[in-house]
């Protein structure tokens, strides 16, 4: 794109920017106070061709997209009840609530960020790498996690705001600490006391693929996702979301 941009069309783009990155940031933190229940709401497009992509695939469209940030909240939910029914003299005083979430953290903080405006201003693209861990509730106790990985994601102008129309979410590193950051995790005991916290079990892509293997030793080189670049239209750059014939 070689047009010359005037000071306000700079400023604009400026903003722009700015708003897509706090955009990101908020959606980051609110993995980590744990409200996945509101992230649909909150940043995606209303649009119908919406999609999500993790390493195990796609969640192609909004009712899949919805039901995954759904279903993360329930999970979230059901690991909150067994940790309160464990601790009753320190969490019974605590409403449905206050207790969403407790034991766990979703700590993903995200940087060097690329962001690039369509020339026309409807539409963003965006990549981050994230490096952050988590904690979940299992059958064998509170267990943390290495997560290591992208976010990669074309924007959308819906009125005065911007919302994600395309997101990859995609993993490099994701194991359990005090182990190697691939391969079998360390092995712990089940403990009675959190027995049926594995029992709830996520909603898969409704389009299953492999998108992103995980680092190992074996592993094959495996560039980042596409580093966005400046572009016009969306009709002329490549796309973070499904490709044609994926």
């Amino acid at each position: 794109m070689s047009v010359k941009l005037s000071s306000e069309q700079l400023m604009d783009r400026w903003e722009d920017q700015r708003e897509i990155k706090n955009l990101m940031g908020r959606l980051a933190s609110d993995y980590c106070i744990k409200r996945e229940g509101e992230m649909y709401g909150k940043y995606w497009s209303r649009r119908p061709d919406v999609c999500l992509g993790i390493n195990a695939g796609w969640y192609d469209g909004a009712e899949a997209v919805e039901g995954y940030y759904r279903s993360l909240h329930e999970k979230t939910a059901h690991q909150s009840r067994i940790v309160a029914k464990n601790f009753p003299k320190e969490l019974g005083d605590k409403t449905k609530a206050e207790l969403h979430g407790v034991g766990s953290m979703d700590y993903k903080p995200i940087d060097t960020a690329l962001v690039e405006i369509a020339g026309d201003g409807n539409t963003a693209k965006g990549i981050w790498t994230f490096r952050g861990s988590h904690s979940q509730i299992t059958d064998r106790g509170p267990i943390s996690y290495w997560e290591w990985g992208w976010f990669a994601a074309d924007f959308i102008r819906e009125g005065d705001e911007w919302k994600i129309w395309h997101l990859q979410y995609l993993h490099d590193i994701l194991n359990q600490q005090g182990s190697r950051l691939y391969g079998e995790p360390v092995s712990f005991p089940e403990l009675p006391e959190f027995k049926g916290a594995d029992a709830f079990e996520m909603r898969p892509p409704n389009r299953p693929m492999k998108l992103r293997e995980l680092y190992g030793i074996d592993r094959k080189f495996t560039p980042s996702p596409r580093v966005p670049e400046p572009y016009d239209t969306f009709g002329n750059t490549f796309t973070y979301g499904i490709q044609e014939g994926a």
